[in-house]
């Protein structure tokens, strides 16, 4: 089972961009689902994340831990800042074209709750984010 410092271990690995230490935590064909796409395998997830942050910063910041019986899910808050323009036509052409365009030079910030199911071996093997929109004002 991953505990809370686990997944401490594992944010320090996603905000250093040290994808050879995030991956330790996954099983070889674990899944990341993603604003209406699929990333399947380590080599996936590689391809997706070099392409990603050509474009687009991330900083993940942890907000709470929420253990279950077959995972956990996790609170955080990612800031998305953007390196360069990641237009819809860019996100259309490598096929992720549900995730949110971000223009060179804006950051925002947005509450996700992440929904981590592991294996057998306590590895991750399905992640799932929901994305927290506040109350209008």
């Amino acid at each position: 089972m991953m505990t809370e410092a686990d997944y401490h271990r594992y944010l320090a690995a996603f905000n250093a961009r040290d994808y050879a230490a995030m991956e330790t935590f996954f099983a070889d064909d674990f899944v990341l689902e993603n604003a209406g796409f699929a990333v399947r395998g380590k080599e996936a997830f590689r391809a997706f994340y070099a392409f990603f942050h050509e474009y687009c910063a991330e900083e993940v910041t942890f907000r709470e831990f929420f253990p279950g019986n077959q995972g956990f899910v996790a609170n955080v808050v990612i800031r998305f800042t953007g390196l360069k323009d990641l237009s819809a036509k860019v996100l259309a052409e490598k096929g992720y074209q549900g995730m949110s365009v971000v223009p060179k030079g804006v950051s925002v910030e947005v509450e996700f709750y992440i929904h981590y199911l592991l294996n057998e071996a306590g590895q991750i093997r399905y992640i799932k984010g929901a994305v927290w929109v506040p109350e209008s004002r």
